[in-house]
This record gives structure tokens, C-alpha cells and sequence, in this order.
């Protein structure tokens, strides 16, 4: 073969090469739901929403990338705040609020009771089966609980936070990234279920927690939960001990 020619082929292979590449790059593109994961949140960075943010801009919220986005998301180790939750039936509604105080996987709430006392339920969902405390206002005495498999989110009657991550594509309706409750969200709407239920979620791109949630049924909200700004900085450890100064794991 005369250089000319070995020239040719040379050339032609270079395109074909590049033109594999590129069809490979975009197929996986294409099967990924074109998201691009950034880097991982350094040890040293902060709660800011710019970082967080700027973490989420590759990718494009719908209903194929919510999980693999809220999973870029990190929940802070420890942080406190008010969570409320609303629930609404014919001819009347309720309220209750608690305060939360989150430290590892220990989650202590208090929570204002319509009699005007105080319950205080502790949660260390660290072992197998989560363990739980609870006792009322000032008391010494306090109940263990069998719960199961029940976790703190539930305790605080809150929709849980994994099942927004763990939603099957098919089964949202509607997700965006948008404005709201003072910051930017994840916003995700599920389709309604056989008895007539969906449900709308929150989750704080800042912080990475659920800052709101509804429950519909035919198109009327019977249940809605709100959290308040989070402070972020470590909690006390009296407050994870129960009224005679035990913990849950002793």
C-alpha cells in the first residue's frame, strides 16, 4: 500500500473512531436522563443554597431524575426546628406543632398536645428496629415503645423524606425545580392513587429536608405539613437523654 492510500485510511479510521465516540457519549446521555451528577459536597462546605444549587445545575428536574436528584441532596447531622402539620375534614380541621431536635440518629420532638400539655417522644432508629421513648411534660416516668419499624418522620406525622426519593417514575405526575417557601425546591406531585390520595412534596434545596408536604383527595388538601428554617449547629446532649437521664440504648 503506497503512503498516499495508508494516508487515507488512516484518516477514514480517526472519523469512524470519533464518530463511535461521540454516538456512545450521547446513547449513555440519553439513558441516564441526560444527568450529569456533580462533584460531591466537600466535608468543609456549608448549608449555603448557592453551593447547593450550583450542585443540582446539571440536572434537569422531570420525573425519570428526581431520585437520582434529591439523592445529590445531604440531610445536615444535626440541626433543630418547628414543624406543624394540618389536617382538614368535613366541617373542621386540627393542628398540632412540635419542636424538633435532630443529632445522628437520635430525633427527640415535643409536641404541644390540644389539652395544653407537653408529649416527649425520643427516637434512636440506629439499631434494627428504631427505639422509642415517651413521657409528658415534667414527668420522671417514661414508656418504651414497640414500634416496629416505625421511623422518626413518621413520630413527627411527617411524610417521610425516602419516599419522595424512592417514588417510581410512573407514579409522578408533575416535578420541578422552582421558588418557594423562601429558597428553591425540589417540587414533586405524585398521580392519585386507587382510593383518590396524591400528594404534593417540598424538599429545600438548601438543606436537603422536606419543608412541606399535601395530601389531597379529590382535589381538597386533608393534610398538610410545614417545618421552619432549620439551625444547623450541633444540639445538646441533655436533650437525647430521657427524664431519669438514661438514654434509649442503656
Amino acid at each position: 500500500m503506497d503512503k498516499k492510500r495508508m494516508t487515507y485510511v488512516t484518516v477514514g479510521f480517526g472519523v469512524l473512531l470519533l464518530v463511535v465516540m461521540v454516538l456512545l457519549v450521547w446513547g449513555g446521555r440519553r439513558q441516564s436522563g441526560e444527568i450529569v451528577l456533580p462533584e460531591s459536597q466537600s466535608d468543609g462546605s456549608g448549608m449555603g443554597e448557592d453551593s447547593a444549587v450550583s450542585r443540582l445545575n446539571t440536572v434537569s428536574i422531570n420525573p425519570e431524575t428526581v431520585g437520582p436528584a434529591i439523592s445529590v441532596l445531604n440531610r445536615p447531622a444535626s440541626y433543630s426546628r418547628t414543624q406543624t402539620v394540618e389536617t382538614f375534614w368535613s366541617g373542621g380541621s386540627g393542628q398540632s406543632s412540635a419542636q424538633v431536635y435532630v443529632s445522628g440518629s437520635r430525633t427527640r420532638l415535643d409536641t404541644a398536645l390540644p389539652d395544653g400539655s407537653m408529649r416527649h417522644t425520643l427516637v434512636e432508629s440506629g439499631g434494627d428496629q428504631p427505639l422509642i421513648g415517651v413521657w409528658y411534660d415534667d414527668e420522671t416516668e417514661w414508656a418504651r415503645l414497640v414500634g416496629g419499624t416505625l421511623a422518626a418522620d413518621q413520630a413527627g406525622r411527617m411524610l417521610t423524606y425516602e419516599t419522595v426519593r424512592d417514588l417510581p417514575p410512573e407514579n409522578i405526575a408533575h416535578a420541578e425545580y422552582l421558588e418557594a417557601f423562601g429558597g428553591q425546591c425540589v417540587y414533586v406531585e405524585t398521580q392519585p392513587d386507587a382510593e383518590g390520595y396524591l400528594d404534593r412534596y417540598w424538599v429545600s434545596v438548601a438543606s436537603g429536608l422536606l419543608v412541606s408536604a399535601e395530601r389531597l383527595y379529590e382535589d381538597q388538601v386533608v393534610y398538610r405539613f410545614t417545618a421552619g428554617e432549620p439551625d444547623v449547629s450541633p444540639q445538646e446532649e441533655s436533650l437525647f437523654l430521657l427524664p431519669d437521664g438514661s438514654t434509649l440504648t442503656d
